[in-house]
């Protein structure tokens, strides 16, 4: 089964296309992970990249797709894959089925996971990551123990630079003016749930949706 998971910026869809993809035994394939994973690199795509990314746009759309090509063609997706950060609007949907298409696959099914704006910045503006292992806190939901000290190895935690409020803002616009279209473009395949409740609940009525056993 290859699932595609959609929603605004701080929706959750990461987390739940994550837990999704372990259920379901298939690789979880995060196009935010992986460009970051670039930037970090100092690969030609990372630097290109990395300056969309601290202005809050988007990496352009034949850089992401050829990255997602490459990766869901290896062993490990022959069962399928749950992507999460791509697509973003309609033309690249299409440029993305026709990607699928061209080594033989095809998106099952979409969820899209709605939560308001405001639920938005909140759960990413508080985020803060660890420097040295990358464990993710947050600060009002899952706190460090000790104030901007990392639980696991006792480095210090920062704030990315695409998670300022003025940042997810812009995200958050972005997303209003080109996400919106994919619900029209992925109507019959497209799965609608309420992503403002708590993750455990949200699971569940994915898991439902899709006829897949509860986790």
């Amino acid at each position: 089964m290859i699932v595609i998971f959609l929603g605004a910026p701080g929706s959750g869809k990461g987390t739940q296309a994550e837990q999704l993809a372990k259920h379901l035994n298939v690789p979880f394939i995060s196009t935010g992970n992986m460009l970051r994973e670039q930037v970090s690199q100092s690969s030609v795509l990372g630097l290109k990249a990395k300056s969309f990314m601290e202005e809050g746009g988007l990496v352009p759309d034949r850089d992401v797709i050829s990255m997602i090509k490459e990766r869901v063609t290896q062993k490990d997706c022959i069962r399928g894959f749950v992507l999460d950060g791509f697509p973003r609007n309609s033309i690249q949907s299409k440029a993305l089925d026709k990607a699928m298409i061209e080594i033989n696959r095809e998106v099952n099914k979409v969820v899209y996971l709605e939560v308001p704006k405001e639920v938005v910045i909140e759960r990413i503006s508080f985020r803060r990551v660890c420097r040295r292992c990358k464990a993710n806190f947050h600060l009002k939901y899952a706190p460090p123990r000790l104030e901007n000290k990392c639980d696991a190895c006792g480095s210090e935690l920062y704030q990315r630079t695409d998670d300022t409020t003025e940042t997810i803002t812009k995200r958050y616009a972005i997303y209003l003016e080109q996400t919106q279209s994919l619900k029209d473009y992925y109507q019959d395949r497209l799965i609608a749930i309420d992503g403002n409740r708590r993750k455990e609940e949200i699971g569940q009525s994915i898991s439902e949706k899709l006829k897949v056993t509860a986790r």
